[in-house]
C-alpha cells in the first residue's frame, strides 16, 4: 500500500518542472485526481472494516438459527463446513452444547424479516392488529372488558 502511494505521489513530478499557465490546471487536476484515489481507498477500507461485505473467509461458518434466551444470552445453531453445533451464547464466554446429529434445515432466504416486516404493514394498513384481526372488534373488546 505503502509503495503504491509512494509511486502515485512520483508521478506528478515531471510536470512541475514544465513553467507553463497550464501547470497550475494541470496541479488541480492531479490534486483531484488523488483526492478521488484516496478517497476510494478509504470508502473501501471502511467498507472492509464495517463487516457489510462477507468475507471469503466467512463462507465456511454460518449462524442457521439464533434463539434469544435473555437480555444478553443467545442459543446458537452454527453451521461450520458440513456439521451443525448448538452454542450457548453469554456476555463474558462461548460454550459448546452439543453436534447436532439431525442437521436442522437452513433458511435460503435472507431477507426473511423484511417480508414478515411488510407483511406486518400491509395487515396493519389495513385495519388490522398484529395478530390478524379487525381493529374495531379489539376495540370493541377492550371497551367490554372496562365496563
Amino acid at each position: 500500500m505503502s509503495r503504491l502511494l509512494l509511486v502515485l505521489l512520483t508521478l506528478p513530478l515531471p510536470a512541475l518542472a514544465v513553467e507553463t499557465s497550464a501547470n497550475v490546471t494541470l496541479m488541480q487536476w492531479l490534486a483531484s485526481c488523488f483526492l478521488v484515489i484516496a478517497l476510494i481507498l478509504v470508502l473501501a477500507w471502511l467498507l472492509k472494516k464495517s463487516r457489510l461485505v462477507p468475507s471469503v473467509m466467512q463462507s465456511q461458518l454460518k449462524v442457521v438459527s439464533m434463539l434469544p434466551l435473555g437480555s444478553r444470552e443467545k442459543l446458537l445453531v452454527v453451521k461450520v463446513g458440513e456439521q451443525q453445533l448448538l452454542l450457548g451464547m453469554t456476555p463474558n464466554q462461548i460454550s459448546l452444547l452439543c453436534q447436532l446429529d439431525k442437521p436442522l434445515p437452513e433458511n435460503g432466504s435472507p431477507h426473511a424479516f423484511a417480508g414478515q416486516l411488510s407483511k406486518w404493514m400491509a395487515g396493519a394498513g389495513r385495519g388490522q392488529s398484529v395478530a390478524g384481526e379487525p381493529a374495531s372488534n379489539e376495540l370493541q373488546r377492550e371497551r367490554s372488558d372496562e365496563k
